[in-house]
């Protein structure tokens, strides 16, 4: 959970918080290790939830990057984690 939050991995939080993780630039191996993280919080996910698909272009570039996210439900078992990587001002 560390290493993800120091990393892609945010968490939001309204009365307890949830955990969202999200890939971008989709090559092969992030896609295995997307699907590897995706593994570890299936028991945080709700039976029917959706994976979440975006494309967006960067205007510096203009290249066209896809992304790939989850999220968790909301548990009081991640307000931990939010405590050690966000101040009150709720930045990271």
């Amino acid at each position: 959970m560390i290493g993800l939050m120091l990393g892609d991995g945010h968490i939001q939080q309204r009365k307890n918080s949830r955990f969202i993780y999200a890939q971008s630039s989709l090559i092969i191996h992030h896609l295995n290790y997307f699907n590897h993280v995706l593994s570890l919080f299936k028991p945080y996910l709700s039976e029917d939830f959706v994976l979440k698909n975006r494309s967006f272009r960067d205007k510096r570039t203009n290249k066209t990057y896809s992304s790939v996210s989850f999220a968790t439900l909301t548990l009081p078992c991640f307000n931990h984690y939010r405590s050690l990587f966000y101040d009150s001002n709720k930045k990271k």
